[in-house]
């Protein structure tokens, strides 16, 4: 099941970040490195994900999350990170974990990132 997730994850964030692309010569980015551990936001968990840029990070709904399906997406773009989510979770949860996730700041972001750098990936 939970290998299941990390390939429905890749595909999904796959097709997201290229609909967020601006321009043809932005890259393809899939997040599918992960779990590196679980934060609780809006009062749910969430998993964190590495993407293949090495600059963004999903944060993607864990099991037993009345939010699932859902997952938000840190990608940078010039300098400056940018919130987006998708999915069909309830969104009485996922707006909760939106507006927690809207007031991390920049350097907050940045230390996700690195979390899911440093990290061996999981089960390995």
């Amino acid at each position: 099941m939970r290998r299941f997730h990390a390939v429905l994850l890749a595909v999904s964030l796959a097709v997201s970040a290229e609909a967020v692309a601006q321009g043809p010569s932005e890259l393809r980015i899939t997040c599918d490195r992960g779990p590196f551990g679980t934060r609780t936001y809006g009062g749910t968990a969430w998993d964190l994900y590495g993407c293949s840029d090495n600059r963004s990070v999903a944060i993607v709904t864990a099991s037993g999350n009345p939010g699932m399906p859902f997952y938000f997406l840190f990608a940078e773009r010039s300098g400056q990170y940018q919130l987006s989510g998708e999915g069909t979770g309830r969104p009485e949860f996922t707006r909760r974990a939106y507006d927690d996730l809207r007031r991390l700041s920049q350097q907050d972001i940045q230390a996700l990132v690195k979390e899911t750098q440093k990290a061996t990936r999981p089960g390995r």
